[in-house]
Order: structure tokens, then sequence, then C-alpha cells
């Protein structure tokens, strides 16, 4: 008898234990890593970042780096994407609801130039103090488009 009551014990610690895991998002997010400017690619990394965003409602942060910080130059008219929108109104109703969109200030250098008057409103110019944060936050999941 004893044995049974030591292992419905042992299987309580294991629910309490990965109770966050299976029933919710607490202490999660999701870091995007965005290198490419190509219409699919960026529209999906972007469409995945806002669904994540607003039916998990937990931290995405959108890097943009290498071609990736095109899509916020506001001086580069966007194509429109199959769903309606330009890949710059999909990252604005993104940051709308409440994602963050960080851009690599080397990469954007290297592009041509660009400076942070050049970015979209919202965007964010990356660095140490602001990337690592949010690409080093414990359970987090990085994903790379």
């Amino acid at each position: 008898m004893c044995l049974k009551k030591l292992s419905v014990w042992i299987f309580v610690l294991i629910l309490a234990a990965t109770g966050n895991a299976i029933g919710g998002e607490i202490n999660k997010s999701l870091f995007v890593n965005l290198t490419s400017n190509e219409m699919n690619r960026a529209a999906m990394a972007i469409s995945f970042s806002t669904r994540i965003r607003t039916q998990k409602k937990i931290p995405v942060t959108i890097f943009l780096n290498v071609d990736g910080v095109r899509l916020v130059n506001r001086n580069i008219p966007g194509s429109i994407h199959v769903s309606g929108k330009t890949l710059q109104e999909m990252l604005v109703s993104f940051m709308a609801s409440g994602g963050k969109v960080l851009a690599c200030p080397m990469c954007m250098k290297n592009v041509g130039g660009m400076k942070k008057a050049d970015l979209l409103d919202g965007v964010v110019v990356g660095g140490s103090g602001v990337t690592w944060p949010a690409l080093f936050a414990e359970n987090t999941t990085v994903l790379n488009y």
C-alpha cells in the first residue's frame, strides 16, 4: 500500500511540474529571425508571428537582419501580398497587436545606409541591449525565416 501512495505522489508532483507546459504559455516567448525580404518567406514569418501573438498572448519579437531590414524601410514601396496587405502593413498590424520589431543596425548600413529615420514607426534599432534580452529570455523559441 505504501508503494501505491508513493506512486500517486510522484504522479501528482510530475503533473504539478509540467502543468505550465501542458496547460498554458506562461513564461514563454517567440523570437523570429527574418533574414529575407522575399514576399512569401517574409509574409509567412509575419503572419505566423501575428497569429502567435494574438492567439497565445505571449511576447513575440521579429528580428530583421540581412535583407530583412528592407521590409521596414518606409522609402521602399511594398508589393501587395495575396492577403491584400503589403508586408509593411502586415508588420504595422503585428506591432499594433503588441509584437516587437527589431532591425539590425549593421544590416541597415549594409543595404544602402538605412538610417533610423528610414524605419517604419514603432520599429526599434537592435543592439545587444535590445536584441539579446528578447533572444536569450528563458523559455524562448527561435524560428528562422
